[in-house]
């Protein structure tokens, strides 16, 4: 399936830039849409930037797979990363390429402390609430999580963990709670519209991405979800790993801990529900660096630099 949905991918950008005739294209992803952009580039002459997002690097085994991935960076007019960690990636396949580091970021009028809702926190019935949002697949890193709440409601026998998110390892994922006596405490509530996410941020306590390096290589990219948290003003923990330390600066916007570690997990958890003076000053630090950096009104203006 995969080659017959890029040859309809190329034969439709062919399609549009014949008729078009674009000045420029911005191609998201390295493989496949940066190198359709490269081949509209030799056919047409249009110069194209190409952004890598993690996904369309880190599994990059094949050599054939990077040919490709290396023909689509050096050939393009710009190369942007979405953090330093996918940046460091794109330089072990091209090394000569000078990657702009431009990060996606958060819409600070859709999420905010304001979005808190007392209804929700009653509905989920647990103090505190813990929240995980994102797809339930091997890099999310879940199951460390759930074997780090056993000591977190020993502490907390009322701490509810609330998960987010459609994936494969749903029912992996449930096995393991209710393995663990779990199920009074963690809630799978599925897949959410966007428009419902910003009340679940601003009523948890605390907000949890506990990803890890998979074996083929795929780990975090950056971490919008961390963002999208502080931004509804909940403390973040997360792992140290791939672009999560953009965000994650440990003790000063959050705790980072060792990947595979639901030991420290449960330390960390603990500790931000301990310590809430800790917890606010985390979020408080986190402002300029959201305004700064994150905002899409900032990311909009560099991305129009580059285009002009």
């Amino acid at each position: 399936q995969v080659p017959f949905f890029v040859l309809f991918d190329f034969l439709a950008t062919l399609r549009i830039v014949k008729k078009e005739k674009p000045e420029i294209i911005h191609a998201h992803w390295i493989l496949p849409q940066g190198f359709i952009a490269y081949l509209m580039k030799k056919f047409y002459k249009t110069p194209y930037i190409v952004t890598a997002h993690a996904g369309d690097i880190f599994p990059l085994k094949s050599g054939l797979l990077k040919w490709f991935a290396r023909k689509a960076i050096d050939n393009a007019k710009f190369c942007t990363a979405n953090s330093e960690y996918t940046a460091q990636a794109i330089k072990k396949i091209s090394p000569k390429t000078n990657v702009l580091v431009i990060p996606m970021g958060v819409d600070l009028k859709d999420f905010s402390p304001s979005k808190k809702s007392a209804k929700l926190k009653k509905e989920l019935n647990g103090s505190p609430i813990i929240l995980s949002v994102g797809r339930l697949a091997e890099k999310k890193g879940l199951k460390y999580l759930l074997l780090a709440m056993p000591g977190v409601i020993k502490r907390f026998p009322k701490a509810k963990l609330v998960i987010i998110g459609y994936g494969p390892l749903r029912q992996s994922l449930e096995n393991l709670a209710a393995k663990l006596n779990l199920q009074k405490n963690v809630v799978f509530l599925g897949e959410k519209k966007h428009k419902e996410l910003p009340a679940y941020y601003a009523s948890a306590d605390i907000f949890v991405a506990p990803s890890i390096i998979t074996k083929s290589g795929d780990t975090e990219g950056l971490g919008v979800v961390l963002l999208e948290s502080l931004a509804s003003g909940t403390p973040v923990i997360g792992s140290n790993v791939g672009g999560i330390p953009d965000i994650i600066k440990h003790e000063k916007t959050g705790l980072l801990v060792e990947q595979k570690n639901p030991g420290q997990l449960t330390r960390a958890i603990i500790r931000l529900l301990s310590d809430r003076k800790l917890a606010r000053t985390t979020v408080k630090n986190s402002k300029a660096l959201l305004k700064n950096t994150f905002s899409w009104d900032v990311i909009a203006d560099r991305f129009a630099g580059l285009l002009k």
